[in-house]
């Protein structure tokens, strides 16, 4: 994975799996510590993400 924000090739990459088989993947570069969120393709805002987790959880 290649950061969208500065090009760089060392990005870590997480994934996630939410009740419901949720899954979600965190993003985080090293270079230039831009910080993303994707599931399924398209990115999420923080918001999108904690409210994900708060429905998974009920």
């Amino acid at each position: 994975m290649d950061c969208p924000q500065c090009g760089a090739k060392d990005v870590i990459e997480i994934k996630h799996r939410l009740a419901d088989h949720v899954e979600l993947y965190f993003f985080s570069c090293h270079r230039c510590e831009e910080r993303w969120w994707d599931r399924n393709g398209q990115k999420l805002a923080l918001t999108e993400v904690l409210e994900l987790a708060r429905r998974t959880r009920r």
